[in-house]
């Protein structure tokens, strides 16, 4: 678990967790927010997600497991800063001194249990895979392990086989944003949050001028909506038959009981309809 003095030391270079979000793999945050965030034009966030809290409360136990499995002791080490380049930053989970290997203890839904390899394997979900890529680039360590709990009862391990191709593109990923922090030049938006949060406020009485460009994007635009809106209304009606073949039930599987969709009553009672990687109410 992340401390609140290491958090704050997260200003002062890029940790494996920024990886995915540098790369473009985090469906969070964006590289324009993790920028905002290293510059201190706003707070990092420190309220968690439901499975963030439980995540951070299960990773002791998840890492006492991978001892006991492996039959090996664990350290958990301060922040490890890379040799030469003393942005690149390691909060990692665990270190295997008798491997000279890293440990990363993930906590994941049964909704992504489709991205991970079988036990044992190296097919680990590419977000994941740069952040160990980056820890074994930051400690040198030989490998990295990842010991993952799928769905509060689905205990994996995966091996990293340092990829030297991998862990260059990594760091020069890194270091190419922490210019942009260091000479406060923001990376380009990637969504409509980050152009609302770099342009909060519109300016009186400017105006632009449409070009070609702009208009063929306009009248894509338009057809675009028209056949979304079609496209809404084939799949509330798809909706309403699923929910109406489930009624109470918590869950729809398929033949094997792997979950396929969830419909199941929040905190205040409302019924939320989940689908396996998606997300519709």
């Amino acid at each position: 678990m992340i401390t609140a003095q290491q958090r704050e030391a997260r200003k002062l270079g890029i940790g494996g967790s920024d990886m995915p979000i540098i790369m473009g793999l985090s469906t969070y945050k964006t590289p324009y927010q993790l920028y905002l965030e290293k510059t201190g034009l706003v707070a990092t966030e420190d309220e968690q997600t439901e499975l963030q809290y439980w995540g951070h409360q299960l990773e002791g136990i998840i890492r006492e497991e991978f001892k006991k499995r492996n039959n090996v002791d664990v350290e958990t080490p301060d922040t490890i800063v890379h040799p030469f380049h003393d942005f690149l930053r390691a909060n990692i989970d665990g270190y295997v001194p008798e491997w000279n290997a890293v440990l990363e203890v993930k906590c994941s839904s049964s909704f992504m249990a489709n991205l991970w390899g079988e036990d044992g394997s190296d097919v680990i979900p590419m977000q994941y895979l740069v952040q160990v890529a980056h820890y074994c680039a930051v400690t040198n360590a030989d490998c990295a392990y990842i010991a993952v709990l799928i769905g509060g009862n689905d205990y994996r391990q995966f091996k990293y086989v340092r990829d030297k191709d991998l862990e260059e593109h990594v760091i020069n990923c890194a270091q190419t944003f922490w210019e942009c922090v260091q000479n406060k030049t923001p990376p380009a938006p990637v969504n409509e949050v980050d152009l609302k949060l770099m342009f909060p406020k519109h300016k009186e009485e400017k105006v632009v001028t449409i070009n070609s460009d702009v208009a063929q994007q306009l009248t894509t635009l338009s057809k675009t909506r028209f056949q979304i809106k079609e496209l809404k209304d084939v799949e509330e009606q798809y909706r309403f038959n699923i929910m109406q073949f489930m009624q109470d039930a918590e869950c729809l599987v398929d033949d094997s009981g792997k979950p396929i969709i969830s419909w199941k009553a929040n905190k205040r009672g409302t019924r939320t309809f989940l689908m396996k990687g998606a997300n519709s109410e």
